[in-house]
């Protein structure tokens, strides 16, 4: 971490379900994180709320030069456990004693990949399930379910069901992302936007009651000394033109982004596709990214930007 940067840790605790798309038009399956653009995209239209389009604009600005804050994607936490990616080049088999098991593991917590210890405390006291590990001791932090809806069409009333499926975080659980401040006139700013978001509301079927939360902010006190010289992204990750990905990647997986923007001062506008590096991807060296204009062909009157910025931490690569 840059010294004179502000790291936050900021746990969202729901109300309620959430819903993360990530199929168009298809509504009965969720994501159980949020990647880094849509709570940018979040943070941004309740920063406009709060304090206007002009500021809004001023602010979207910033982010090709000198980024005033960075944020991670949000991941799952429990019992005090924050969870991360798990390293896609990391070799669980030691622990969970089978490679297509190790394969399955979805997240791990964030110490174990930064302590050096970590690997003999998880043999030991950790298990694999549903893709987490986990304390043996640590229930399964969410739960997924259905609810039915009813479309009736406009033409001739005919009725159709269709199914949203909701996440439900378990008491004690719910999501969690790092905040980097760089710019501080914008901290009590930014803070008061995400405040705001968990009024608003994250994900989809917001008009339902999904997605608001209370949210948690504070300090993080990095650890010191137990990288290896590896960086886990915990963003997505769009990276710049000068930037030799293929030189420095050692893992990687990529991932489409598009979908709507949705704007307190606009309608709805679809934005341009893009692919980006995913969560969980490791690189040699520390890597920055950009900020992407996705606006469509037509006006809407304000630039549509795709958060790519990378948040990487320093990793102790377990082999």
């Amino acid at each position: 971490m840059k010294s004179g940067v502000k790291r936050y840790r900021v746990k969202l605790k729901f109300k309620g379900p959430v819903h993360f798309g990530y199929k168009e038009k298809t509504y009965n399956l969720t994501e159980t994180f949020a990647h880094s653009d849509t709570l940018f995209s979040g943070i941004v239209n309740c920063y406009s709320l709060l304090y206007g389009k002009a500021a809004a604009d001023n602010l979207v600005e910033k982010f090709f030069d000198n980024p005033p804050f960075k944020i991670s994607s949000a991941f799952l936490y429990a019992n005090g456990e924050f969870f991360v990616p798990r390293p896609l080049n990391m070799d669980l088999t030691p622990i969970t004693g089978d490679y297509k098991k190790a394969k399955k593991v979805k997240y791990v917590p964030l110490d174990f990949i930064l302590a050096r210890d970590g690997g003999g405390k998880a043999n030991k006291d950790y298990r694999v399930e549903h893709g987490i590990l986990a304390r043996k001791d640590m229930d399964t932090p969410y739960v997924i379910s259905e609810r039915p809806r009813v479309k009736i069409n406009r033409g001739d009333f005919s009725t159709e069901i269709y199914y949203v499926s909701g996440c439900y975080f378990r008491e004690g659980a719910g999501l969690w992302f790092f905040l980097d401040i760089y710019d501080d006139y914008e901290e009590e700013k930014v803070k008061a936007a995400i405040r705001l978001l968990g009024d608003e509301g994250i994900g989809g079927e917001k008009t339902y009651g999904f997605g608001s939360f209370e949210a948690g902010i504070e300090e993080y006190k990095e650890k010191k000394g137990n990288g290896s010289g590896d960086w886990l992204l915990l963003s997505l990750y769009y990276p710049r033109m000068d930037e030799k990905v293929a030189d420095i990647i050692k893992a990687f997986s990529l991932l489409e982004r598009a979908g709507y923007s949705y704007s307190p001062f606009n309608q709805q506008a679809r934005k341009k596709k893009v692919r980006m590096l995913a969560e969980g991807s490791v690189f040699k060296k520390d890597v920055q990214g950009m900020v992407v204009d996705v606006s469509p062909g037509e006006d809407v009157g304000h630039k549509i930007l795709k958060y790519g910025l990378a948040y990487t931490v320093p990793i102790f690569n377990r082999k």
